[in-house]
C-alpha cells in the first residue's frame, strides 16, 4: 500500500483537533480516510444530482415545445411563422390578442 505524507500545519492541526473530538475512536489516519471519502461521495453525488437536473432540464424542454405546439396549432399558427411575441399575446395572454 502506498503511504502519502502529510505535513501538519496549524490549520490541519485544528481540523484534526475538531475531528478527534467527533470521532475519538479513530486514529488519525482513519480520520483522514474518513474525511477524504466523505468529501468524496458528497462530491459523486453533486454530480449525479446535477446529471438529474439537465435530465429533467431537457424533458421539461421538450415537453413545453409540444405543448406549445398544440397551443399554436388550435389557434392555426406553426411555431416556424410565430415569433416569441406573438406567441405570448395570442397563447399565453389571449386577453391581449
Amino acid at each position: 500500500m502506498n503511504q502519502i505524507r502529510l505535513q501538519k500545519t496549524p490549520e490541519i492541526e485544528r481540523v484534526l483537533v475538531y475531528l478527534r473530538g467527533k470521532y475519538n475512536v479513530l486514529s488519525e489516519a482513519e480520520i483522514l480516510k474518513l474525511a477524504l471519502s466523505e468529501k468524496y461521495y458528497r462530491e459523486i453525488s453533486n454530480i449525479e444530482t446535477e446529471q438529474q437536473f439537465r435530465k429533467l432540464y431537457r424533458h421539461l424542454k421538450s415537453e413545453g415545445k409540444k405543448l406549445g405546439d398544440k397551443l399554436l396549432a388550435k389557434k392555426g399558427l406553426k411555431r416556424k411563422n410565430v415569433s416569441e411575441l406573438e406567441f405570448y399575446s395570442k397563447i399565453i395572454e389571449p386577453d391581449n390578442a
